[in-house]
């Protein structure tokens, strides 16, 4: 996502400007655009934003950028993130900022909170549990929107096989969890909207998305979508699957021969590949 603001940086942390009423945006924005909100009516723009699992940052940087007057802060464990950021924009990222644990924002303080790519972060009941503490904590009349990927590649048109690498991925990543009391089934158990009734969202909405995997799809579009797809993934398959191999009993060699036949499957055009992702979000009753 392109953020078109020419505002100063300051490091991240360091005092923002005042906050002030915004007007709220002009058409109905919808999940996978760069309107960078969920697919409602807002009565006004946000004034404070919580980014759970911000990694690099990316998005509650762009977030400030385009609302300047909305306190956005990211929050994670893992200290990855630029120190040069907006000025409305706080990236916490500590082991105390666990998204696992108590959440320490104030009850119904909190306008938005986003949440994406958090699949294998947390056991189903800690799915459960995050969605609650989120809740108690946003206001009234405010959203949580959570955007997850299953992790099974798969076929419209058979292309993918059962015994395929790319079909031995999720399974992979299903079984390893298993093993560490995590789950990567969210998008496929319906957690997020499960987990979201449970505590108490209303008006909720899902949006499914396929995201091909590779440069195979016609669609210029969808061609640019597969190819970044597919560096996120082929840069380093060896260091996405190695943990989750070893608690298998994968030796190293092993791994090594799987990383290449996934490697070609996914540079052979003939084979048409996607992965699910879901965007979910609901409103807290006013």
């Amino acid at each position: 996502m392109e953020s078109k603001s020419e505002g100063k940086k300051t490091p991240a942390g360091s005092p923002g400007k005042e906050r002030a009423s915004q007007s709220p945006p002009k058409r109905t924005p919808s999940p996978q655009t760069d309107d960078l909100l969920p697919g409602h009516h807002w009565a006004q723009a946000p004034l404070k934003v919580v980014d759970i699992g911000t990694g690099t940052g990316l998005w509650a940087v762009d977030f400030g950028d385009k609302f300047p007057n909305c306190e956005v802060i990211g929050t994670d464990i893992s200290p990855i993130q630029p120190t040069w950021v907006p000025p409305n924009v706080k990236l916490w990222a500590r082991y105390y900022y666990d998204c696992t644990q108590p959440f320490t924002f104030a009850p119904d303080s909190i306008d938005f909170f986003h949440m994406r790519y958090m699949t294998g972060s947390l056991s189903v009941q800690g799915w459960y549990d995050l969605f609650k503490e989120a809740f108690r904590c946003t206001k009234p009349g405010g959203y949580f929107e959570s955007f997850e990927a299953a992790p099974f590649f798969t076929s419209d048109d058979g292309t993918v096989t059962e015994t395929s690498a790319l079909s031995q991925w999720g399974k992979l990543f299903v079984e390893g969890g298993k093993k560490i009391g995590a789950t990567f089934s969210m998008v496929v158990d319906g957690t997020q909207t499960k987990g979201m009734e449970e505590a108490g969202y209303v008006d909720i909405e899902e949006r499914d998305f396929k995201v091909p995997m590779g440069r195979w799809p016609k669609d210029p579009k969808l061609k640019e979508l597969g190819t970044f797809a597919y560096a996120a993934i082929a840069t380093d398959i060896e260091g996405y699957v190695l943990y989750m191999a070893n608690l298998q009993g994968w030796t190293k060699e092993e791994v090594g021969v799987y990383a290449a036949h996934l490697r070609r499957e996914m540079n052979n055009t003939d084979i048409h590949g996607f992965y699910k992702v879901k965007v979910v979000w609901g409103r807290k009753p006013e």
